[in-house]
């Protein structure tokens, strides 16, 4: 009877470190995958906020006129920037939408 208990402990202790194991490499290589569409979705936004950013000082700088200077570039850059952040939020859940839910 006891030769029996002590298979059947090692048989359930290997279990346990198996699965262990497993779930341990499941999170390192999910962990990975995170952080690597992380760095894509950084860089396509940073891509996509210096091109927008370029394109709106771009157009303030020839927009300028001498009457109400102020008035309008503060205007242009507060509208511009509002369409950014909406812009840029709006793409970035778009992205995280369309990605594949393969790591549960």
């Amino acid at each position: 009877m006891q030769i029996v208990l002590i298979i059947v402990s090692s048989a359930v202790l290997s279990s346990i470190l198996t699965a262990l194991l497993m779930v341990w490499l499941w999170r390192q290589i999910w962990r990975e995958q995170l952080e690597q569409r992380l760095r894509q979705l950084q860089d396509d936004m940073g891509r996509t906020v210096e091109t927008r950013v370029r394109r709106v000082v771009t157009e303030s700088l020839a927009d300028i006129k001498p009457s109400d200077v102020w008035r309008e570039t503060t205007w242009k850059a507060a509208k511009s920037g509002s369409d950014l952040l909406s812009d840029s939020f709006s793409a970035l859940l778009a992205k995280w939408r369309k990605q594949p839910d393969d790591i549960s």
